[in-house]
């Protein structure tokens, strides 16, 4: 299905019958009622709004199986919904299969808006970074890590398909903060990577380049395999002229610029860069620099992703911005549900960034490929 690429530049902030049917569903979840919720107009009280958007609210949480409304009749919670008594608090544990250092953790901006809602909620949350569980075989020691564990909701990130696997196989509560692997099913929540790849292949064309070189982390992520998907499949179905050179990060800082130089010198050079991940993008950006390439003058540079030092950076890079809020309450929504013993669809949510023009995409410059 093609993307809407207009969609990608639109940035949406919560509506106010979203952030009272948020208030409204937590109230359920902590058992703040009976079997049946107040009127319309007690709720608008209540909540300060009015009462059309209270009934927008109610009708989200009867799409989400909390409440029955019938008309003449009060709004009664579904009996599934009502407050359970657990042995032990509800909590959300974070599954990293790496360590801490190499996410980045301390300014993760989803996870740190997720961990502020949980904790305002009083909902438990810790973490595991184990590097032992990127391995080939992390299946006795996620056993033993979930063994015993109750009430629990476990939130997978940048996890193997081994992992996801053994996850979805187990059948505890399990988001995935991310894309689903290729035959895994579970309830996940990530940006439209797919829409990514196709939107910046389509804006390459668009500005003539007819040779890209995409830079990949050495093991790619689904997520990095969907936004290369998106770009096969623009230049598939709408411009055949263009080709991909595909250069893996690789282990080595010098074989990843080695890679970079020897498509930058060819007969048939690549004009412009696509990199996935902002610690790619920062190297090619200095090695270019370094060679005395001209961005974009003679090379155009996106990358999929955006950071706090690259928004600061000059000249501003083309890039995509993750709606991080959006992505937080929508996480946190469907972790409430899961604790509460509801069954969550397994359909991916996916939610469109916004595309950041910047200054490091132009048109594609016919330029004799230099000896370096």
């Amino acid at each position: 299905m093609k993307p809407n690429a207009s969609a990608l530049s639109e940035f949406h902030r919560a509506s106010v019958s979203d952030q009272a049917a948020d208030a409204l569903r937590e109230s359920i979840l902590q058992g703040a009622w009976g079997e049946l919720l107040p009127g319309e107009h007690e709720l608008a009280r209540r909540l300060s709004v009015s009462r059309p958007t209270v009934r927008a609210a109610l009708a989200r949480l009867a799409e989400d199986g909390f409440i029955t409304i019938k008309k003449g009749c009060r709004t009664r919670l579904r009996p599934t919904r009502r407050k359970t008594v657990f042995s032990a608090p509800p909590t959300v544990c974070l599954v990293v299969p790496s360590s801490r250092e190499s996410l980045g953790f301390s300014g993760h901006p989803v996870l740190m808006e997720m961990r502020a809602r949980f904790a305002e909620q009083g909902v438990g949350w810790e973490e595991i970074f184990d590097r032992t569980l990127g391995g080939r075989h992390p299946e006795s020691r996620l056993a033993s890590m979930v063994s015993g564990r109750r009430h629990v909701c476990w939130l997978l990130l940048g996890a193997s398909a081994t992992i996801q696997r053994w996850f979805a196989e187990a059948g505890v509560p399990t988001l995935v903060l991310g894309s689903c692997h290729a035959g895994v099913e579970l309830p996940s929540v990530d940006v439209n990577y797919y829409a990514i790849g196709w939107h910046a292949a389509g804006c390459l064309a668009k500005h003539g380049h007819r040779r890209v070189a995409l830079v990949l982390p050495q093991q790619p992520l689904a997520g990095d395999l969907a936004c290369l998907r998106g770009v096969s499949e623009y230049i598939h179905r709408r411009e055949k002229q263009i080709s991909v050179v595909e250069i893996s990060a690789g282990p080595s800082r010098a074989g990843l610029l080695a890679a970079l130089d020897h498509v930058l010198r060819s007969s048939n050079a690549a004009t412009a860069i696509f990199c996935i991940h902002v610690e790619h993008l920062l190297m090619v950006l200095v090695h270019l620099l370094r060679s005395g390439r001209k961005v974009p003058g003679e090379v155009s540079v996106i990358c999929r992703e955006t950071s706090t030092s690259v928004d600061l950076g000059l000249p501003e890079i083309t890039r995509y911005r993750s709606p991080a809020a959006k992505q937080a309450r929508l996480a946190v929504r469907i972790a409430q549900s899961m604790l509460s013993g509801h069954q969550i669809t397994k359909t991916p949510n996916l939610i469109l960034p916004a595309f950041v023009p910047g200054e490091t995409l132009a048109r594609a410059m016919t330029v004799a490929p230099r000896v370096l």
